[in-house]
């Protein structure tokens, strides 16, 4: 038993230090100074250590004039449309533009609180004709005009911000404003692809798929996103030069944080062949 006291020592460094690597939101946030709001109220609904504790995780930010549309929901409803737009895995534009089906879910943060009901709990991803990529709640009858804008930045495989248009709000969460009509009945998912069997789709995708996602997808796709009506061109120039820099950085921190975890595993695994000698 006396060599347990010294497996504890040797092993705590390492269990700091892996405790050190988990990517702050709030940080990666903070140079994009329009998602300063979304950013905030993250932090308002006590959202930040639920995410910051997530090995995998995808969110969809929303432009600060976009986010009024929200700003008047009761705090507990603001808590779960914040937690809509939190996906829990690994996606950027590349890896949505190789998934087979052309409407499939995602699951949310909101769907693993337990109040979630009638798929409020899950995302609607569709690809239109166009190429253009939209996001809606998975309700029956919800619309589907949040638009996918662009990589803000990506670190995979575990984390990626990606910007949409609007807020995504599932109707029929308490407080939340009524669903507006929709004129167009094209703005409306075809009822078909509402089908479980369709929406699993991605959970079902080949393991290569993500393996072979990259960290940025090509420039074509993202400057097609870019020029939808509700991105600013000028603004999204300005905008893809920062994030590019940015990406940068969190790219490699994402290759040393890879090569750090696996000489981690391999030590440990030493120090635990040596204790049990």
């Amino acid at each position: 038993m006396a060599p347990k006291p010294l497996a504890v020592i040797l092993l705590l460094p390492f269990l700091l230090l892996s405790s050190t690597m988990a990517f702050k939101i709030t940080a990666i946030l903070k140079p994009f100074s329009e998602f300063a709001t979304f950013s905030n109220y993250l932090n308002q609904t006590k959202l930040v250590h639920e995410i910051n504790h997530r090995q995998t995780i995808t969110i969809l930010v929303v432009d600060n004039s976009k986010m009024s549309a929200i700003s008047s929901l009761p705090e507990e409803s603001l808590k779960h449309v914040m937690e809509v737009h939190v996906i829990l895995d690994y996606y950027d534009i590349r890896k949505i533009s190789h998934i087979p089906s052309k409407s499939f879910l995602l699951t949310t943060l909101f769907q693993t609180t337990g109040v979630a009901t009638k798929r409020m709990g899950f995302l609607n991803v569709t690809r239109k004709a166009d190429e253009s990529v939209v996001f809606g709640s998975a309700v029956l009858g919800a619309p589907h005009t949040s638009t996918l804008i662009k990589n803000v930045m990506t670190m995979p495989y575990n984390i990626s911000v990606l910007q949409v248009s609007e807020p995504i709000i599932p109707p029929g969460i308490d407080g939340a404003p009524p669903m507006a009509p929709i004129s167009n009945p094209s703005e409306m998912i075809d009822p078909s692809a509402e089908a479980p069997e369709v929406a699993e789709a991605p959970i079902e995708s080949p393991e290569e798929d993500v393996v072979d996602a990259p960290a940025d997808a090509p420039e074509k796709n993202t400057d097609a996103l870019a020029d939808s009506p509700e991105a600013d061109e000028s603004t999204s120039d300005a905008s893809e030069e920062q994030s590019s820099s940015y990406k940068k950085v969190f790219d490699a921190s994402a290759s040393t944080s890879l090569r750090i975890r696996l000489s981690i595993g391999a030590i440990l695994r030493l120090v635990i062949s040596i204790v049990f000698l």
